[in-house]
C-alpha cells in the first residue's frame, strides 16, 4: 500500500482545515441535541396527520389544514438540499398553511439568508407563519455562550422578504365569510425579548386561536392566555433528563413535554414536533417530522 505524502503547506493547510471543520462540525452537533462525531444514516421522514379542534371554529375554515415543521438548523451539518426535499413533500400536499416553530439556523449570519431562500419555495394556499428559536438568536442560547449579535433581526429581515409571516410577540388573524382563525406567536422564551401579553393583545379569546412558540416550556403560559392549541419544537423528540450534556445545554423546566400530544386544560393542547435538522437519529421516535393537522369544529 502506497503512502500519501503531504509538503509542509499542504500538511499545515489540510490540518487546519480539518480542525475547523470537526469543531464546527462536533459544535453542531452537540446545538442540534448531542455529542456526536458521525453522520447520521436515517432521514427518514415522518407525517403525522393529526385532527386539530378548535372551539368555535367557524365552517369557512373547518377541513383547512396546517403544516407544521420546526428545528430546521440549517448550518454546515444541516444543508439546503438536504431541507429542499421537505419543502418539495410539504408542496405536495397542498396545505393551507405551514407554521415553523424556531431554531431556523444554527451559526453564522449568512445561514440565515441561506434559510429564507429554502422557506421562500413553500406554498401553502393561504400563508407561512413562524416564530424564532434559541438558535436564532445564537449558537446556542439567546444571551451569553454563543450568542450571535444582530442574529434575529437580520434573521427575521430575511423571512419576511421571502414571504413568511414571522410572528415575533405578534398575531395573525385571517377572515373567511364572517369567520376567522387567529395564529400567534412569540420570541423565544429565553430571549429578552419574550413578551406572550403584548403577542395576545390583539386576539379575541371566544374566537379559535393556534399559538407558535418554539420552547415548550412556555406552552401553560400560552394556553392561560387563551390559545387552543399551541405548537412548538425545541425537544428534537429527546428526553433531556437521559443526557447529561443536552441538559447542560437546553435546559428545560417542563420536561414532561418531550414529543407528541399533551392536553393543557379543558380542551387545550399542546403538540410538540420532532424537528427536521437532524443529530444522529437512528432511534425511530427520533426521525424528522412534518406534521399535517386537519382544522375541525367541535362537535
Amino acid at each position: 500500500m502506497n503512502d500519501v505524502v503531504f509538503s509542509s503547506a499542504a500538511k499545515a493547510s489540510f490540518t487546519i482545515g480539518s480542525v475547523k471543520r470537526f469543531l464546527w462540525d462536533a459544535a453542531s452537533r452537540v446545538a442540534l441535541g448531542g455529542l456526536y462525531i458521525w453522520e447520521m444514516e436515517n432521514h427518514w421522514v415522518l407525517v403525522q396527520k393529526m385532527p386539530m379542534r378548535l372551539r368555535g371554529l367557524g365552517k369557512a375554515f373547518d377541513g383547512a389544514t396546517i403544516a407544521h415543521i420546526s428545528d430546521l438548523h440549517l448550518s454546515p451539518v444541516v444543508r439546503e438540499g438536504y431541507l429542499m426535499r421537505f419543502v418539495k413533500a410539504i408542496n405536495e400536499l397542498e396545505v393551507d398553511f405551514v407554521a415553523i416553530t424556531g431554531d431556523m439556523v444554527t451559526g453564522p449570519r449568512n445561514y440565515a439568508r441561506r434559510v429564507a431562500k429554502v422557506l421562500s419555495h413553500l406554498r401553502p394556499k393561504v400563508a407561512t407563519l413562524a416564530c424564532l428559536g434559541n438558535h436564532d438568536y445564537g449558537m446556542w442560547h439567546p444571551s451569553g455562550l454563543g450568542g450571535i449579535r444582530g442574529l434575529a433581526p437580520y434573521l427575521s429581515s430575511h423571512l419576511v422578504d421571502a414571504g413568511v409571516s414571522l410572528l415575533n410577540n405578534d398575531s395573525h388573524i385571517f377572515r373567511r365569510d364572517g369567520q376567522i382563525l387567529q395564529f400567534v406567536g412569540v420570541e423565544d422564551l429565553w430571549s429578552q425579548q419574550y413578551d406572550p401579553a403584548a403577542a395576545c393583545r390583539h386576539l379575541d379569546v371566544e374566537s379559535p386561536i393556534v399559538a407558535l412558540v418554539h420552547n415548550p416550556d412556555a406552552a401553560p403560559d400560552l394556553a392561560a392566555r387563551g390559545a387552543q392549541y399551541v405548537l412548538a419544537g425545541h425537544t428534537h423528540g429527546k428526553d433531556t433528563r437521559r443526557r447529561l450534556i443536552r441538559t447542560l445545554v437546553l435546559p428545560s423546566k417542563q420536561r414532561q413535554f418531550v414529543v407528541g400530544q399533551y392536553a393543557l386544560g379543558l380542551n387545550k393542547f399542546l403538540y410538540v414536533n420532532r424537528g427536521l435538522g437532524h443529530s444522529m437519529r437512528f432511534q425511530f421516535d427520533h426521525r424528522p417530522e412534518i406534521t399535517i393537522f386537519q382544522l375541525q369544529g367541535e362537535s
